[in-house]
C-alpha cells in the first residue's frame, strides 16, 4: 500500500487537506528543506517525509537513526517504517506519526530540564556495540581540537577572503595559531546534531524528538557544544548549561567532558 501512496504523494504534491484511495493525508508545515505529510488510514498513522537529495543523504540518515534507537529498545523517537532512495523525485523516508505537544521553547525549570537531559542521555546510550545498524558520522561532529580547527578552516574557505571582514580575518589567524588541548579518544555514540526545540515533543512517557536527517555517530560532548551555542537557545544563562553538562557527565560518568566542551 505505500508505494502507490507516496507515487500519489510524489505526484500531485497535494497543499491541502484531501482524502485518497480512504488516505487522510495532511501536509505538514513549518519545515524549510523537506516535503512532510501525515496519512492516516486506520490502523496506520504515518508520517511522510520527501527530503532534499544531496551529499547528506538526509533520508537515509533519518531512517538509519530511528532504526538504532528502535534496536535499542528505546521509545524515543518515532518507528521507521519505509526508506526509498531512487524510486521519487526525492528521496523518503515513511515513520510513525507521533502525538504530542511540541515544546513552545527551551526548557523552563529544573523539571524540563532534567527531562531534556533524560532524553539525551538516552540518546548517547545507543553505541556501536549496542546496535548493528550501519550509521555514518554526524553530519557536524568532531572528536578532536584539530579535527576542530580543520572542520572551521573548511567553513571559512567558502569565504571568498575580499569578502572576510577585517575582525574575521583576524580571528581566523589567531585561531590557527591556537593549540588546543588533547584528550584520549572519546566515547562515540548516536548523536541528533539538530538540536532545535522545536523538533521536540512532550508525551505522557516523556520527551520524544523528530527531524534526525542531520544524525550519526559523533562524540557527544560536541552535541552538547553546540545545543549550548544553537540560536534557539539564545536566552539560556550560561550557568544553565554549566549545570546540564556538570549533571551530564555525572550520569555518563565521562572524565573529560568538560574539557571537550570546553575545547568546543
Amino acid at each position: 500500500m505505500l508505494p502507490s501512496l507516496i507515487q500519489h504523494l510524489d505526484s500531485t504534491r497535494p497543499t491541502a487537506d484531501e482524502t485518497w484511495c480512504g488516505w487522510r493525508i495532511a501536509p505538514v508545515t513549518g519545515g524549510a528543506n523537506n516535503l512532510l505529510y501525515r496519512a492516516t488510514r486506520q490502523p496506520d498513522d504515518y508520517a511522510v517525509k520527501f527530503t532534499l537529495r544531496d551529499e547528506r543523504d538526509r533520508a537515509g540518515r533519518e531512517y538509519a537513526a530511528l532504526s538504532a534507537l528502535q534496536q535499542a529498545g528505546l521509545c524515543i523517537a518515532p518507528e521507521p517504517i519505509w526508506l526509498d532512495r531512487t524510486q521519487y523525485t526525492q528521496q523518503v523516508v515513511v515513520q510513525s506519526w507521533l502525538d504530542g505537544q511540541v515544546l513552545a521553547g527551551p526548557p523552563q525549570n529544573d523539571a524540563e530540564w532534567a527531562a531534556f537531559l533524560e532524553h539525551y542521555c538516552a540518546i548517547h546510550s545507543v553505541t556501536p556495540e549496542r546496535t548493528a545498524v550501519a550509521l555514518t558520522t554526524g553530519v557536524l561532529n568532531v572528536a578532536s581540537g584539530e579535527a576542530g580547527k580543520a572542520l572551521v578552516r573548511e567553513h571559512a574557505a567558502r569565504l571568498p577572503v575580499e569578502a572576510q571582514p577585517e575582525p574575521l580575518r583576524d580571528l581566523l589567524a589567531r585561531f590557527d595559531d591556537w593549540l588546543p588541548p588533547g584528550w584520549p579518544s572519546p566515547p562515540r555514540t548516536l548523536v541528533r546534531v539538530d538540536g532545535n526545540w522545536r523538533n521536540f515533543l512532550r508525551r505522557a512517557e516523556g520527551l520524544t524528538s523528530v527531524d534526525w536527517e542531520y544524525s550519526g555517530w559523533g562524540d557527544p560532548a560536541f552535541e552538547l557544544s553546540e545545543l549550548a551555542l544553537h540560536p534557539a537557545y539564545e536566552g539560556v544563562p550560561g550557568w544553565r548549561w554549566n549545570r546540564y553538562a556538570a549533571a551530564y557527565g555525572q550520569r555518563r560518568g565521562d572524565p573529560t567532558l568538560a574539557l571537550r566542551i570546553q575545547t568546543y
